[in-house]
């Protein structure tokens, strides 16, 4: 089903929501074959088996209660677009900040359809990217 003209730099803002406050809207941002893929050999071995939006939210949940002080930080206007119906693929910088604990940065490339979110490919490091 088409949502209402949903732009590349609207879902990129509720995919941070989900990681930052609200993993509940996984239900409504995620297709229910969503998968998420990590360039990290250690967190891919907890998010490969994931499928669809109910284990990604419970995984998230857990992250959150682990990690309660980090917050992800979109860094960039989105690399590319949605057509009408909501389908394509794009990408964002973005960074993470919590207190006493060093930022990373990372680039997600993520694959929409119908206005939601089927795939999501995560590469992250130990630093931030400049900004400048």
């Amino acid at each position: 089903m088409t949502t209402a003209a949903v732009t590349a730099d609207q879902l990129a803002a509720d995919w941070t929501e989900l990681w930052n406050t609200d993993p509940d809207i996984a239900h409504r941002l995620l297709t229910d074959d969503f998968r998420l893929r990590f360039a990290s050999e250690q967190t891919r071995e907890s998010t490969d088996p994931l499928r669809g939006p109910a284990e990604l939210a419970a995984f998230v949940t857990g992250f959150r209660a682990q990690r309660s002080g980090v917050r992800f930080v979109v860094d960039s206007a989105a690399v590319g677009a949605l057509d009408a119906a909501g389908n394509g693929m794009f990408a964002v910088r973005w960074h993470s900040e919590d207190a006493g604990v060093p930022a990373h940065g990372g680039i997600d490339l993520f694959d929409a359809v119908d206005g939601r979110l089927r795939q999501i490919w995560s590469v992250g490091g130990t630093a931030p990217f400049a900004l400048d």
